[in-house]
């Protein structure tokens, strides 16, 4: 087997793509799951509106991101799926709004609440640790792809190289 056919090597740009949808489909669970249930998002700021405004036009619901933070997720995902710069863009872009994701997670009470033993909640756990487990995949596969992407740029390694001296 040759390990250094390119055919053969992950993918990190693709990749990121991938886990990038199956973040918004598990979004799209959790968003259903929290306006059908009326949990809003409930961290140390709290917007007072029903779940499913909450989505709308507030912080997101308990279990999912506000609608704002899903279409920046769309329009990145675009964006990675081009060449060059607005590429790059894109993986920049899905690198950070993981960061807000995985933020985000924490943040809410109900993550603690579901995975606690006593009051544990199948369907909301999975949902909570798919979102942290997807978070933490689009920071490193991103962060791969930035990585890779300034080493194959000659002219940024060379104006950078330039900066330190």
């Amino acid at each position: 087997m040759n390990v250094n056919n390119p055919k053969q090597k992950l993918n990190a740009q693709k990749s990121l793509i991938i886990v990038s949808i199956v973040y918004l489909v598990n979004t799209s669970i959790g968003t259903t799951i929290a306006i059908h249930e009326n949990l809003p998002s409930v961290t140390l700021v709290k917007s007072g509106l029903p779940a499913w405004e909450d989505f709308l036009v507030g912080f997101g619901t308990a279990l999912s991101a506000p609608l704002v933070l899903c279409l920046a997720l769309v329009v990145c995902i675009i964006l990675a799926l081009q060449a060059k710069r607005l590429g790059t863009i894109g993986v920049a872009g899905l690198v950070i709004l993981s960061v807000f994701f995985i933020v985000g997670t924490f943040a809410e009470t109900i993550t603690y609440r579901v995975l606690a033993p006593a009051t544990f909640d199948l369907p909301k756990a999975l949902v909570v640790v798919a979102h942290i487990v997807l978070s933490l995949l689009m920071i490193g596969l991103g962060s791969w792809e930035l990585a890779r992407k300034r080493q194959a740029s000659p002219h940024l390694s060379k104006q950078h190289a330039g900066e330190s001296l």
